[in-house]
C-alpha cells in the first residue's frame, strides 16, 4: 500500500500519537502542562509576542492530547474498565478547559492580535474536549443537574470571549457555542448515531483498514437530503469523528510501520469524498456558513490526502508552523517524561541493565567492538560452551546469515575449528535465540537521564525571563576575579591605580563597619551565578577589585596563598558581596576558588575597548584622550576594504583589548620551543566563556561583560594539547607523544567536587574534542579514525567507536578524527575524516549508542594541494518545521569551496559571494564556521579575517553578506575562534585571538539579530522544562 503523502505535520502527529497512546499518566501530563503554563505566566507581562506563543503551544499541545483521547474511548460493545486507566478524567478535563478559557478572556490585552489563536487552536480545542466529555464512559456520578450547571460555565465563559474581542468570529468557534447551548440544556443530546456507538474502533485495536462505519456507503447515508434542521449538530459532530479517524488510521498504519495492504489511502479517500458530498446535506442555521464547513473538513483530510481541494481563507503552511513546533515539543517532554518513569524504578532499570550486560560481555568478553546487536552461540564441543559471535568472527573470520524471523539457527565451523574456552573440536555452532529477543527487547528500554537531570536544573526551562526592577543601584553588572591578572581589573584611563582598590574579592577578609547593601535573596553566596542570571534581574553584582596576591584553583584542592591567610567564607545567611563605593573597581568572580598557579605581579595594564571608528571631535574629549594617550598600539584591521560595512555598523563592533602576561609569562617559564609558547583559543558553545591556553597553563575569560574579566587561572601541570570549556565543565587534554595522555575534567560550578580524570595511551594520539552543551559528556577524536565518549560525572570506562569498524578491524593507517563537533542543541554529534582526499562525515543521535556514515555528505577535495590545512568545520542543523537538516562543511585549502549538504538526499549548495556585491571573496580557506542558536544563519571567517553571515540557507541563492574585520590569517590557526553568543539584551557574534608576541588577547563583539518567523517559536538549545 502507498503510504499517505509525507508531511511535516503528518510525521508530528505520527511521532506524537506513539507516545501519547495508551498511556496511564494522561492526568499528570494535562495537570504538567497546566502547571508549566501557570509559571510562566507569572511574567507575561513582560513579552507580550512571547506570551501569544505560549497560549499557542498550551493550546495546541493540550488538543493533540484530547485528538488522541477522543480515538481511545471504548464503543458501548466493549468492557469499559480496562480502557479507564488510559482515559483523561472528566473533572481534569473540564477543568482544563475552564482554565484555558479563562486565560483567553484574561489576556484580551496580550492575545488581541492573534485572531488564529481563537480562529483555529482554541476552537479546534473546544471541539475535541466537549466531544470527549460528551462521549466520556466515566461520568462523575453528579445529578444532570450539576452537569449542565458545568457545561453552563463554559458557555458563559465562551460568550465572554465573544464580547472581549468584538468582531466576525470563526467558523468552529461559532459551532463551539452552539455546542455549549445544547449541553447546558441536556448533557446528554449529542450522542453518537446507534452504529458508530457500537462498531467504531478505538487505539487499542487497529483503526485499519477502515472499519465498516467509516466506509463511504455508511457516511452517504449519515445524513439524508430530507433530515430536520434539529439533528444538524448531532450529523456535524459524527461526520467530524468520522474524519478523525480516517486520519488516525493513516497516522497508526505509519505509526506502526505496517506493511501490509490494505487500500487505506484509496478507502480514506473514498470516504473523504463521501463527508464532502453529505456536508451539501447538511442544514445547518443561516448564520453559519456552508463555505468556513467545507473548509474546515477539507483542512483536516488534506493531513493524509494532499490533492484535496485547499479551501481555507489563510496559508495552511502559517497554521502548520505553530503547531508543528508545540508537538515538537510535547514530544520532547513525552520522551524524556518516559525515560525518567524507567529510571525512576531502580530495580526495573537494573534488573535490564544487568540482562543486557551480561549478554554483551558474553558475545564480547574483551569489550573491544561493542557490537550493536550482540548474538550467542553454542558449540557442539564435549562441555557445549557458549561463544559470542564477535568472538568467532574475531577467531575465525566466518561470516554469519542475517536475522531471520523464525526458527533456531545452525552455522557450520569451518574445517579444523577449535572451541575457544576447551580448546575441543567443534564443528557447527547454534544460536542461542532467546539472548537475541531479550537484547531486542531489553536495549531499547534502557535509558540515560543524565542528560535530562542536568537540563532541568539550567535557567532556561522557561521562555519568560523575569522582568528587570528598577532599583536604581548604581554598579556595574560585571564579574571580577580573584586573580593577579592585570587584564582583569577596569580602570577610568585617566584614573591611576589606587591602593585602597587592591582589596581582596573574599567577603571574610571585608572590613565589617561597611553596609550591607544588596538584598540576601539577590546573590547566594552558595549558589554559583551562571551568565544567564543576568538576564533575569536588573540588579549587578557588587564590584571590588581583585587583589594582587590571590592566586586560582583548578577545583582540584582549595590552599592558602602565602600572603593571604584564613580566608573567612560567609556562612549560608550571609551576604556575599557588600556595595560600596570602595569596591567599584572590579566583581566577584563567579569561577570562585584558589589555585596552585601563581603568577608574579606586574605593573597594571589597563584593559581597554578600542572603537573602530572615532566619534566627533570634541574640545578636551576623553575619548580623544583615551586614544591618543595609550601607549599600546591599535591593532589594524586585516584590511581598508570596508565597502560593504556601514559606519553604523561599525560604530555598534566592539574590539576589546586585554592583557594575557601572566599566561605568556608561565609559558616561558615551564616550555620550551615556539609551540609551547603560542596561546590557543577556544570559545564555548553554551555561555559566554573563552579559553586562552597555552601548553602550561588555562585561563578562562568571561567575554560577557564590557570588558573580559579573568575568571580562573589553571595549572595544566603538564603539556596541554586540547582544551575545551562549556557552562559547567573544563576538559583539556595533557600529555606526550612519548607518555601517556590524561583527560582532565573539572567542574566549574561545584569547586568542591574533585576533578575527574582518565588516563590513556598516548597511541592513537588525539586530535579534536569537544563537550555536549547538555554537559553530560566529553567527546575526542584519535587518530586511526577513533571516537572516544567519556562521562562528566564519573570516571567509568569510556566508550570508544571505531568509524573504520565495518571495513576492517584494526585501524592502523587510519586518518586522525579532523573534527568533532554537536548541534546547538546537543542532540547530534558530528565526526568527520579526510581519506585520500574524500571528507566523510559521520554522526550520532541522542543517547549517542549507534553511529552511521553520512554517505550522501561525503564530500571530494584533492589532497597534496600547497596550503592544505584539512577540514576546519562540519557542524549540523537541525530542521525547522518544513526545513531539511543541514550539514555545513568548511575547509582551508584551495578548492574546497564551502558546502551545505542537506544529509537525506545529499543535495548541497556552494556557499560563495558574488562580485557585484562587494562583498570581497569568501575563498575557499575558512577558519571557522558557527550556525546561531535559532538555525537560520551561519556565519564564517576566511583568512583574510573578514566574518561573512549567510542567511536563507534553505534557498537559493543564498543571502552572504560580509559584516566585520578581524585578523588576517596566513594558515588556519589555534589562536582564532568564533561564536554566537547571548549577552544581557543583545545576540551578538564574538570572535577572539591572541597574539603571544605581545602578550594580548582581543574580542570583537558583533550584534546581529536572528532572523526568527513570527510564526515560529523561538528556538533553545536545551529543551524546556520537562513534563
Amino acid at each position: 500500500m502507498a503510504t499517505p503523502a509525507s508531511s511535516s505535520l503528518f510525521s508530528r502527529l505520527t511521532t506524537a500519537f506513539g507516545l501519547l497512546s495508551l498511556r496511564s499518566d494522561i492526568d499528570n501530563i494535562i495537570l504538567e502542562l497546566l502547571g508549566q503554563f501557570s509559571l510562566e505566566k507569572i511574567y507575561a507581562e513582560g513579552d507580550k509576542e512571547t506570551y501569544q506563543n505560549l497560549v499557542i503551544t498550551l493550546l495546541a499541545q493540550l488538543n493533540t492530547i484530547l485528538n488522541v483521547q477522543r480515538l481511545t474511548l471504548p464503543s458501548e460493545n466493549l468492557q469499559v474498565g480496562w480502557y479507564l486507566g488510559f482515559l483523561a478524567s472528566w473533572e481534569v478535563t473540564l477543568r482544563a478547559v475552564e482554565f484555558v478559557l479563562q486565560v483567553v478572556v484574561e489576556g484580551r490585552e496580550s492575545l488581541w492580535e492573534v485572531r488564529l489563536l481563537r480562529e483555529k487552536y482554541l476552537a479546534e480545542l473546544l471541539l475535541n474536549a466537549l466531544r470527549f466529555l460528551t462521549l466520556h464512559p466515566k461520568v462523575p456520578p453528579s445529578r444532570a443537574k450539576e452537569r449542565r450547571d458545568r457545561f453552563a460555565r463554559i458557555h458563559r465563559q465562551l460568550e465572554q470571549i465573544f464580547d472581549s474581542y468584538p468582531g466576525q468570529e470563526s467558523f468552529l468557534l461559532l459551532v463551539c457555542r452552539e455546542i455549549t447551548d445544547s449541553l447546558r440544556t441536556e448533557p446528554n443530546g449529542l450522542a453518537l448515531p446507534p452504529r458508530l456507538r457500537v462498531e467504531l474502533p478505538n487505539l487499542a485495536s487497529e483503526l485499519y483498514p477502515l472499519a465498516e462505519c467509516l466506509s463511504s456507503q455508511y457516511v452517504a447515508a449519515l445524513v439524508p437530503q430530507d433530515g430536520l434542521p434539529a439533528n444538524w449538530l448531532v450529523q456535524f459532530l459524527a461526520l467530524r469523528d468520522i474524519s478523525q479517524f480516517v486520519v488516525g488510521a493513516s497516522v497508526q498504519y505509519v505509526m506502526k510501520r505496517e506493511t501490509r495492504d490494505v487500500r487505506l489511502q484509496s478507502s480514506s479517500a473514498r470516504t473523504r469524498n463521501a463527508v464532502l458530498l453529505a456536508l451539501e446535506n447538511l442544514r445547518m442555521p443561516g448564520h453559519l456558513s456552508k463555505f468556513d464547513l467545507v473548509a474546515t473538513f477539507s483542512d483536516t483530510f488534506r493531513i493524509i490526502l494532499p490533492d484535496t481541494l485547499n479551501l481555507g481563507r489563510r496559508s495552511s503552511s502559517d497554521c502548520d508552523e505553530f503547531e508543528i513546533d508545540a508537538i515538537d515539543l510535547l514530544c520532547t517532554k513525552l520522551s524524556d517524561r518516559q525515560v525518567l518513569n524507567r529510571v525512576s524504578d531502580h530495580e526495573l532499570s537494573r534488573s535490564i541493565s544487568e540482562v543486557t550486560r551480561h549478554i554483551a560481555l558474553l558475545d564480547d568478553p574483551s569489550g573491544q567492538f561493542r557490537s550493536a546487536r550482540p548474538r550467542l552461540w553454542v558449540l557442539n564441543c564435549q562441555k557445549g560452551h557458549i561463544v559470542g559471535e564477535t568472538q568467532l568472527k574475531a577467531a575465525e573470520n566466518m561470516n554469519f546469515p542475517a536475522d531471520r524471523e523464525g526458527g533456531t539457527k545452525v552455522v557450520p565451523l569451518p574445517p579444523q575449528a577449535k572451541c575457544i574456552h576447551c580448546g575441543g573440536a567443534a564443528t557447527i555452532a547454534r544460536e542461542v535465540s532467546l539472548a537475541r529477543h531479550a537484547w531486542d527487547h531489553l536495549k531499547p528500554l534502557e535509558s540515560n537521564a543524565d542528560t535530562i537531570n542536568v537540563e532541568r536544573h539550567l535557567p532556561n526551562q522557561f521562555q519568560l525571563s523575569p522582568p528587570r526592577m528598577d532599583t536604581g543601584m548604581p554598579f556595574h553588572a560585571g564579574y571580577g576575579n580573584i586573580l593577579s591578572g592585570e587584564g582583569s581589573r577596569i580602570h577610568d584611563p585617566e584614573h591611576s591605580y589606587s591602593p585602597t582598590a587592591n582589596r581582596s574579592v573574599f567577603p571574610g577578609s571585608m572590613s565589617s563597619d561597611r553596609p550591607n547593601l544588596l538584598p540576601q535573596s539577590l546573590v547566594s553566596p552558595q549558589i554559583p551565578l551562571s551568565p544567564k542570571s543576568r538576564l533575569k534581574s536588573d540588579t549587578p553584582y557588587a564590584e571590588h577589585a581583585p587583589s594582587e596576591d590571590l592566586t586560582s584553583s583548578d577545583g582540584l584542592g582549595c590552599i592558602d596563598t602565602p600572603k593571604t591567610s584564613d580566608p573567612r567564607w560567609p556562612s549560608s545567611g550571609a551576604v556575599e558581596t557588600p556595595i560600596s563605593p570602595d569596591f567599584s573597581r572590579g566583581s566577584q568572580s563567579r569561577l570562585q576558588s584558589f589555585s596552585n598557579v601563581s603568577f608574579e605581579p606586574e605593573a597594571l595594564t589597563k584593559s581597554r575597548t578600542i572603537p573602530l571608528v572615532a566619534p566627533p571631535e570634541k574640545s578636551k574629549s576623553r575619548w580623544r584622550s583615551k586614544l591618543t594617550g595609550s601607549r599600546r598600539e591599535v591593532p589594524k584591521p586585516a584590511t581598508r576594504d570596508s565597502s560593504s560595512l556601514s559606519s553604523t555598523t561599525l560604530e555598534s563592533q566592539r574590539l576589546e583589548e586585554f592583557s594575557l602576561k601572566n599566561l605568556v609569562s608561565s609559558s616561558k617559564v615551564s616550555s620550551r620551543g615556539k609551540s609551547g609558547k603560542s596561546i590557543n583559543v577556544y570559545i564555548s558553545q553554551n555561555s559566554t566563556y573563552a579559553l586562552f591556553w597555552t601548553q602550561a597553563a588555562i585561563n578562562i575569560w568571561d567575554v560577557g561583560n564590557s570588558s573580559p574579566l579573568l575568571g580562573r587561572a589553571i595549572s595544566t601541570e603538564s603539556n596541554c594539547v586540547l582544551a575545551a570549556v562549556t557552562k559547567v565543565h573544563l576538559a583539556y587534554i595533557i600529555g606526550t607523544r612519548d607518555q601517556k595522555l590524561t583527560l582532565r575534567i573539572v567542574n566549574l560550578i561545584q569547586t568542591t567536587v574533585p576533578a575527574i580524570e582518565y588516563r590513556m595511551p598516548s597511541s592513537p594520539w588525539c586530535s579534536s574534542i569537544t563537550i555536549c552543551p547538555k554537559e553530560n559528556q566529553v567527546v575526542v577524536g584519535f587518530d586511526n579514525s577513533i571516537v572516544r565518549f567519556f562521562k562528566t560525572t564519573n570516571s567509568e570506562e569510556p566508550r570508544e567507536d571505531r568509524l573504520h569498524s565495518r571495513f576492517h578491524k584494526d585501524c592502523k593507517n587510519c586518518p586522525a578524527v579532523d573534527t568533532v563537533s554537536f548541534s546547538n542543541d546537543g542532540l547530534v554529534l558530528l565526526a568527520s575524516t579526510r581519506t585520500r582526499g574524500t571528507i566523510q562525515i559521520y554522526s550520532w543521535r541522542f543517547p549517542f549508542i549507534d553511529f552511521q556514515e553520512l554517505a550522501p555528505c561525503r564530500y571530494h577535495v584533492p589532497l597534496h594541494e600547497s596550503e592544505d590545512n584539512g577540514t576546519s568545520s562540519a557542524i549540523f542543523r537541525s530542521g525547522m518545521g518544513n526545513e531539511e537538516d543541514l550539514i555545513c562543511v568548511t575547509t582551508w585549502t584551495q578548492s574546497g569551496i564551502p558546502v551545505l549538504i542537506q544529509p537525506h538526499d545529499g543535495h548541497r549548495t556552494e556557499i560563495r559571494t558574488e562580485t557585484s556585491t562587494h562583498q570581497g571573496k569568501l575563498g575557499s580557506r575558512i577558519q571557522y564556521a558557527a550556525f546561531s542558536p535559532t538555525g537560520r544563519e551561519l556565519a564564517m571567517v576566511n583568512d583574510k579575517g573578514y566574518l561573512y553571515i549567510i542567511s536563507n540557507l534553505n534557498s537559493n541563492p543564498l543571502e552572504v553578506k560580509r559584516i566585520a574585520t578581524s585578523k588576517e590569517l596566513t594558515t588556519k590557526s589555534d589562536w582564532f575562534a568564533m561564536e554566537f553568543m547571548s549577552f544581557p539584551g543583545e545576540e551578538a557574534i564574538v570572535l577572539a585571538w591572541a597574539d603571544s608576541s605581545k602578550g594580548l588577547g582581543y574580542v570583537k563583539k558583533i550584534p546581529v539579530k536572528y532572523s526568527v518567523s513570527a510564526t515560529t517559536f523561538p528556538k533553545f538549545s536545551i529543551p524546556q522544562m520537562l513534563i
